[in-house]
């Protein structure tokens, strides 16, 4: 199985307020190594972060299938799973292509996970799994799930993932609220990392974990011990394997 953790892969923008589709974000080769692995197929699966709104559903996943057919990919079928298809899951994902973990609220949709039992399936499959933000996070044995306001840091920032990989991310570096002169979140992450360190990624930049190595393309920082340094830039690739747990072990020391 290889999965994709990325921040925000581009397949939408917006112009004068209306979502339109775009192409995929190849500034770090997103696009290039993808094709590595896959470059057609019959069925596209989107998972959905919110199991019951359709409408939403059905808006992203048509540009983010629009958006890879566009791309340069060909893909026969768009196939979303909500609460409208969920009970037919395990034969969805046995036939996928790729399959597509959604954004949107990380603990929200880890318990939908939970609910459709995602992770018990998933690791039944065997080719290529993108998640984007919230998906990307989801992957992980124990997610981390930063505040993105205020108003959430009282809520629960540890819990069980997907178990499909032991890197945790925080997307949309840069882009969030959370950095930022005297800002609460930014201590927020700075004092989270000496728990558990954390890879900060920003829109366009991504990991591929192939089972046997993983590496961060474009510009990423590493947060531990209450602290972070850049580690890679746009344009560069980094072996980050084993970082997070390397540096987990120095911490016990």
């Amino acid at each position: 199985m290889i999965k994709f953790l990325t921040s925000d892969i581009g397949a939408s923008k917006k112009v004068d307020g209306v979502r339109i589709v775009s192409n995929l974000n190849n500034t770090n080769h997103f696009v290039d190594n993808l094709k590595k692995y896959i470059s057609e197929g019959k069925n596209f699966v989107f998972i959905a972060s919110n199991p019951t709104t359709y409408t939403i559903n059905d808006s992203y996943a048509g540009l983010t299938f629009e958006s890879f057919n566009i791309s340069g990919f060909k893909f026969e079928n768009l196939q979303i799973v909500d609460e409208r298809t969920d009970s037919d899951l395990e034969r969805i994902i046995k036939s996928a292509s790729i399959v597509f973990l959604a954004g949107g609220n990380t603990l929200n949709q880890m318990e939908y996970f939970n609910r459709i039992n995602l992770s018990k399936i998933l690791k039944k499959y065997t080719k290529i799994i993108i998640g984007q933000s919230a998906g990307a996070l989801n992957l992980a044995t124990e997610v981390y799930c930063s505040p993105e306001d205020e108003d959430e840091l009282e809520e629960k920032r540890y819990f069980k993932g997907l178990g499909l990989t032991n890197i945790n991310i925080e997307p949309h570096f840069k882009n969030s609220p959370h950095f930022g002169e005297e800002n609460i979140l930014e201590k927020t992450l700075l004092e989270d990392s000496k728990n558990k360190p954390f890879i900060a990624i920003t829109d366009g930049s991504y990991i591929i974990d192939n089972e046997s190595s993983q590496t961060l393309y474009g510009e990423g920082y590493l947060f531990t011990n209450g602290s972070y340094s850049q580690i890679c830039k746009d344009g560069q690739a980094l072996d980050v394997t084993n970082l997070l747990t390397s540096t987990q072990q120095e911490k016990s020391f």
